[in-house]
């Protein structure tokens, strides 16, 4: 290096100064006020274009739309469906063949919008061979969404050969005057069936089923669902966990088991029947079943009101439950946990058992 010239100085960087504690602070409830702002206009935008919270009608949806779907017609001998929260109508026809119809159905804020929503249903229809199938398709929805749901309304006119199958989640499943056999599944949906024929099978995990004049077999399984029936049952099976059991009508054979629901029955005539329950109460009116009938229960109650004249085998049994017998058993000690009579020519068998359940019977004219 030459005399009289100076060395040149190295430039070095400096760091950058990091942002202060209260600039950070300050973004950062600026960025949440802007989430904040989004997630309301996206509410505001949800609530007024469907109008309902969370199944809740709020009545500000004036519009709904309805695309309805042309008959159709199907030569076959099954039939199956396949939803999530839409309706399915089972009806009878005198035809040969299978008539499909129905409706998309959407709702919104107006016109457009609800129209909007019945396109997010897709109706799918196949047949192959002897089968048709009808699949609902619904298009994803957000996990977290408010408002009514599009669903498809399918109408479905049954000759008495075809048997069907429906499937659904959350919807509701009618059958009207069906002469066909068949199995409704449901999850929360209820089931609603009178002036059907048949063999019938209704399960349902919440659903409530009410049947209504049914002429033939049916068995019924939920966990929750009450179950209210009314017909002739030529072999009638029921299943629940905690769901009521109310039955009135005719029945060859009978069988009722329930965990905690309350089974109540009427009974024009019977041949067979039996009743278990571990908690629930049993309520029996009516005519003895001609051949046997038994009703067991752990800490259920049993009330018996048998029409007169009385001609059975009587068979009471019970651990530390209570009995309630009318004036003709005085000769029976009052504090009795058993009772075996025979009365008349003893044609018909009546057996209950409870282990802390009471038991009362009563005789009517």
């Amino acid at each position: 290096m030459k005399d009289g010239q100076e060395k040149p100085m190295k430039q070095t960087d400096l760091p950058s100064q990091p942002e202060s504690l209260p600039g950070q602070l300050l973004r950062r409830r600026l960025l949440g006020i802007v989430l904040i702002l989004i997630g309301l206009s996206w509410f505001l935008f949800e609530l007024l274009s469907r109008g309902t919270i969370a199944g809740i009608n709020l009545n500000l949806a004036s519009a709904d739309s309805a695309e309805s779907i042309s008959p159709q017609r199907f030569a076959v001998s099954r039939v199956e469906v396949t939803g999530i929260n839409d309706q399915v109508i089972l009806s009878r026809t005198t035809g040969e063949e299978v008539i499909l119809s129905g409706e998309r159905r959407g709702f919104g804020w107006a016109a457009q919008s609800a129209a909007a929503a019945a396109m997010q249903v897709t109706i799918e229809v196949e047949q192959r061979g002897d089968t048709l199938y009808v699949h609902v398709r619904h298009q994803p929805q957000m996990m977290w969404h408010f408002g009514r749901d599009p669903y498809a309304r399918l109408e479905l006119a049954l000759p008495s050969e075809v048997t069907f199958n429906v499937a659904l989640m959350s919807g509701d499943a009618t059958l009207q005057q069906v002469m066909a056999s068949g199995t409704i599944t449901t999850i929360s949906g209820d089931v609603i069936a009178s002036d059907t024929n048949g063999q019938l099978t209704i399960e349902t995990t919440s659903g409530d089923i009410e049947v209504r004049n049914h002429d033939g077999s049916l068995r019924v399984v939920t966990v929750s669902g009450d179950l209210e029936a009314v017909g002739q049952f030529t072999d009638l099976q029921v299943e629940t966990t905690d769901g009521d059991v109310v039955l009135r009508g005719k029945y060859t054979t009978a069988r009722i088991i329930t965990i905690s629901g309350d089974v109540t029955i009427a009974v024009d005539d019977a041949d067979q029947m039996r009743v278990e329950t571990t908690n629930g109460n049993i309520r029996f009116t009516g005519q003895l079943a001609r051949e046997m009938q038994e009703m067991v229960t752990i800490s259920g109650d049993v009330e018996l009101t048998i029409n007169k004249p009385l001609d059975a085998q009587i068979n009471f049994t019970t651990v530390s439950g209570r009995m309630s017998l009318p004036a003709q058993f005085a000769h029976q000690s009052a504090n009795t946990r058993s009772l075996t009579e025979t009365f008349g020519q003893g044609r018909t068998m009546l057996k209950v058992e409870t282990t802390s359940g009471d038991i009362s019977l009563r005789l009517r004219e």
